[in-house]
């Protein structure tokens, strides 16, 4: 069963940086684009032309316990409620709740875990908002979320409108959504990683996921830039084209791959 079509959800990694504003301006090196920020900094949402978001969350001010690094599978929508009632419609688990900055929630994940999902913010609440429109069209975000069980997160995706893109391989399988929602990149855990993580609080456990991308740039030439601005990178060979491997500020491996068709 899929959600009603006039329901998007769009990925929303959720990162937990100990140098937030670097990894902002990270981000918008490789082509993001900011639709909220904080005045102070220490907080970001920002947007790929081709599709998908990612959220910055200083890791010194994060409720949910946290190690620097940490990233969350999220998801963003326009409407929680009416996305909830669709959801529970079709018989899976949601719970949603009031923030200062609009209505939140939680969607039960094929494993247990919690995908939280965050509604767009209508009201900014002293936050700076952006039109997002320096985006980088060929740029797209993969949440890369190891799972035991793709078969089981496959059918759950699909009920949030994410169906296999048809390029998958063993132990990997994308899930793509509407145009503009980017990718869900389901893969086998690496030995020693985890497929959600313990909040220690009302959240339960949160799924994990690594922030992926897929881009239409020639990769030669976003290596270049990546190392003219001081950002380890390594361009392997294999696969599809090949593959940038970039350590972000907070030490973690982004790979970005090249878009299907380039």
């Amino acid at each position: 069963m899929t959600v009603a079509t006039d329901i998007a959800f769009a990925v929303l990694p959720l990162r937990f940086s100990e140098r937030p504003d670097a990894m902002d301006a990270f981000l918008r090196l490789l082509g993001m684009a900011p639709v909220v920020t904080a005045p102070g900094g220490g907080f970001a949402v920002l947007v790929a032309g081709g599709g998908g978001r990612v959220m910055i969350h200083g890791v010194d001010s994060a409720q949910s316990g946290p190690a620097a690094g940490t990233t969350d599978l999220c998801l963003a929508t326009e409407d929680t409620d009416r996305a909830a009632a669709v959801l529970r419609a079709a018989g899976r688990q949601v719970r949603v709740w009031d923030e200062s900055y609009g209505r939140q929630g939680a969607l039960l994940g094929a494993a247990g875990e919690e995908i939280a999902l965050n509604e767009t913010q209508r009201d900014l609440y002293g936050y700076e908002g952006h039109d997002g429109a320096d985006a980088d069209p060929r740029l797209t975000v993969v949440a890369v979320r190891p799972t035991d069980d793709i078969e089981a997160d496959v059918a759950s995706f699909a009920a949030l409108g994410f169906v296999p893109r048809g390029d998958a391989a063993p132990g990997w399988c994308p899930v793509q959504g509407a145009a503009g929602t980017g990718i869900i990149g389901l893969h086998r855990p690496a030995p020693g990683e985890q497929c959600s993580r313990d909040t220690g609080s009302e959240f339960g456990r949160a799924a994990a996921a690594r922030i992926g991308f897929e881009t239409s740039e020639d990769l030669g030439r976003l290596a270049a830039r990546l190392r003219d601005a001081g950002h380890p990178v390594e361009l392997r060979e294999g696969g599809r084209g090949g593959a940038l491997h970039v350590t972000d500020p907070d030490g973690v491996v982004v790979e970005i791959h090249p878009a299907p068709g380039r």
